[in-house]
């Protein structure tokens, strides 16, 4: 019984750590798609162009006066708006996540991490990049930057 749990668990972290790389892989996508759609947004709600008023009643205070408010409102319910604002958010999450997790890896890591899956080095050009001898030191420092993103990425596994 001991056995299959083992391995069990075995497959679920080896899954994990293939979400954890796939969403390190796409990290430059993710950037790109969260200017393609703030893009699209703003073709679907061009600048608004606004007046500035001072207050008759009172002489001190400002408000602003729009004439294409309502015409934004109502763009603003649409589905298309609203699900580019939910990939913008989810993809920034994502990214912001995975800069988070960068920050707590060593210099070391973080070079691992930007050749091996932000540019898609292969392992040997990774391991001659940093400066080892042999791929074995690599494949070490890999299982060290996943056990610690297997913890602070976590959040993404179901992303």
């Amino acid at each position: 019984m001991n056995r299959i749990n083992a391995r069990n668990s075995g497959k679920t972290k080896a899954m994990k750590e293939s979400v954890i790389e796939n969403h390190l892989r796409y990290y430059k996508l993710y950037l790109c798609g969260i200017k393609n759609c703030q893009q699209q947004l703003d073709y679907m709600f061009p600048s608004l162009v606004a007046r500035y008023e001072i207050s008759t009643d009172t002489g001190e205070s400002f408000f602003i006066v729009n004439n294409t408010e309502k015409c934004a409102l109502d763009r603003m319910e649409s589905k298309r708006a609203i699900d580019l604002k939910e990939e913008i958010e989810r993809y920034q999450i994502i990214t912001k996540c995975i800069e988070n997790a960068m920050e707590e890896l060593n210099e070391n890591e973080k070079q691992f991490v930007i050749l091996r899956y932000f540019e898609f080095k292969p392992i040997a050009v990774v391991t001659e990049a940093l400066g080892y001898a042999e791929q074995k030191s690599i494949y070490r420092i890999r299982r060290h930057v996943l056990d610690k993103l297997l913890i602070s990425l976590n959040s993404l596994l179901n992303f």
